[in-house]
């Protein structure tokens, strides 16, 4: 379902006019929202059946808003909000939809879901829009933006990106802008928020809470915004093509999958532990001999021994 701006406003000033009669017209049944965003509340095939017509974006644009989101709402939330508002924008047939959507709902997934250090948010925000676009293939953009960050030395900092969307803007302890240079780049290899910003701190030599990390974060979730609009307007196209260093199944992973696949064995068949994941096993788990478990220096460690 879509509608118009003055449809859309016309259906809001009516329930603000029908309010004023009775408070029971907002009772979940009578609401308008489901209606005016034509997403649906009833699952997968609901959602399958009302998707939200993509439409190609200026990846730049899109950076731009997501570093200056970055600053009032973190890294999920710019990723989200920047690609919302820019299809918002874009005056189509769905702008009105887009522009309904409430962006931050997505602020929850800063710091890896509010501090937890799971799953980073700029990952966690693109895949929440590419669930709601149609005429792209979800898989393979959901799978590209996860591998690339992944397996992608970050943040860029080329001039011209850093240019475009206004970079740096925190400073270090001595009131120095943050540098490309001295932010420095670091391979996630995982798309979980405390690798990857492990990762980075052990490679810039930056504790964890110093300004220079929001810096390097704020860079982040602009190129992940921005890689997110190339990725999907390559599916549109449909000329996303996969980089084999950037497949959907990590190619680390084959020794790993020969026992801990996901399978349907019961008890009396089971091998070892099953793992459901396109993720890199080895960043955080190492190769082991299967005949003599896990042993070595870790065996007897804790977190705390290392990382306290």
């Amino acid at each position: 379902m879509n509608l118009d701006r003055r449809q859309a406003m016309g259906k809001i000033v009516g329930f603000a006019g029908a309010a004023a009669v009775s408070p029971a017209v907002f009772a979940a049944d009578t609401c308008p929202v489901d209606g005016a965003i034509g997403l649906g509340s009833d699952g997968g095939a609901d959602l399958g059946a009302n998707l939200l017509a993509y439409v190609e974006l200026d990846p730049f644009e899109v950076a731009k808003r997501a570093y200056e989101g970055y600053v009032r709402g973190g890294c999920m939330y710019g990723v989200f909000n920047a690609v919302v508002k820019e299809l918002a924008a874009q005056g189509h047939e769905d702008a009105c939809n887009f522009a309904a959507i409430p962006t931050n709902i997505t602020v929850y997934g800063g710091s890896g879901v509010k501090g937890w250090g799971s799953i980073c948010g700029c990952v966690n925000a693109a895949a929440m829009i590419v669930n709601i676009l149609g005429g792209v293939d979800q898989v393979a953009v959901i799978g590209a933006i996860n591998r690339y960050y992944e397996k992608t030395p970050m943040p860029r900092g080329d001039d011209k990106f850093m240019n475009y969307i206004g970079a740096p803007i925190f400073h270090n302890d001595a009131g120095e802008l943050l540098t490309p240079d001295m932010i420095g780049q670091s391979t996630a290899d995982s798309i979980l928020c405390h690798t990857s910003v492990s990762h980075w701190s052990a490679a810039s030599k930056y504790g964890g809470a110093h300004k220079a990390k929001y810096e390097r974060c704020a860079q982040v979730t602009a190129e992940v915004a921005f890689k997110t609009v190339e990725f999907l307007n390559q599916a549109l196209k449909g000329e996303l093509t996969t980089d084999p260093e950037l497949e959907m199944v990590a190619k680390g992973n084959d020794d790993c999958y020969g026992c801990h696949t996901g399978t349907k064995r019961e008890p009396d068949t089971y091998i070892g532990s099953d793992v459901n994941s396109f993720m890199e096993c080895q960043t955080c788990h190492a190769p082991h001999d299967v005949t003599s478990g896990l042993t070595g220096m870790h065996a007897d460690a804790t977190c705390s021994t290392c990382h306290n």
